[in-house]
């Protein structure tokens, strides 16, 4: 009987971890460059012992103790989103598999939210104030009138080289970590993830990537996870309500 019990607690706090990844793709259905991420959940998990088994574990059984299912991570959905034409000049976007390399507190992040401006040094940055980089790892020095960034991430400034947007490509994308909306990282504990200067990605200026979530479909998911928390819950209720019959009639009197 606490095997079902313990599937449908494990199920509900699964689900609300699904719910914030939801939330928080709504949240940023406006934020450029933003990429949903789709929450992974895993069955069979071991409760009682709090670990993961192999996947071989998994195909080698049926069912496992507690059974239920259990959150794993979340992936980003690599499906670029769609450009809009700002006529910004300083607006970027990156059709293709690319991120634009900035400099924080925290060393090189990059990003694909391509809305730049210009510091008080003159340097490019973006929206959050980091300065971004250029492929030979200097700041770009944009000070003056005509900006023009070129396909391949070239800068120049009234007809002068001010030098080339570092521009990367991964490996495997989908293994950067998130770091608020816009930002991501190599995550140094998952090897393997190699970084390259971009091949396959076209600067496009004056306009901006949109985030490439469907906010009917974030909308449907959470619904549809709102009616499977609720039938979960109303497991543990009857699961409760019969153990506390049990107990009632274990106690009564004879």
């Amino acid at each position: 009987m606490l095997k079902g019990l313990y599937a449908a607690a494990s199920g509900m706090a699964t689900l609300q971890a699904r719910q914030d990844v939801l939330a928080n793709n709504i949240a940023n259905v406006a934020t450029p460059g933003f990429r949903r991420h789709i929450p992974v959940s895993l069955g069979f998990y071991d409760i009682f012992s709090g670990t993961l088994k192999s996947a071989a574990w998994f195909r080698s059984r049926s069912s496992a103790p507690g059974g239920g299912l259990k959150p794993v991570e979340t992936w980003p959905d690599p499906a670029q989103g769609p450009l809009q034409t700002t006529s910004n000049p300083l607006d970027i976007a990156l059709s293709g598999p690319g991120f634009l390399a900035v400099e924080t507190p925290g060393g090189i992040r990059w990003t694909r939210n391509g809305h730049l401006s210009i510091d008080a040094s003159g340097r490019l940055t973006t929206p959050d104030g980091y300065a971004v980089l250029s492929a030979s790892g200097e700041y770009l020095d944009v000070r003056g009138g005509n900006i023009n960034i070129a396909e391949d991430g070239s800068v120049t400034v009234d007809g002068k080289t001010a030098g080339k947007l570092r521009i990367d490509e991964f490996e495997h994308p989908e293994r950067l970590v998130r770091e608020g909306a816009s930002l991501a990282r190599i995550d140094t504990a998952a090897a393997g993830n190699t970084v390259k200067p971009a091949t396959g990605t076209r600067v496009v200026q004056g306009a901006l990537e949109a985030s490439n979530v469907n906010l009917g479909q974030e909308i449907a998911g959470l619904m549809s996870g709102l009616r499977a928390y609720e039938a979960n819950q109303k497991v543990v209720v009857a699961f409760d309500d019969s153990i506390g019959k049990l107990i009632d009639q274990v106690a009564m009197p004879r």
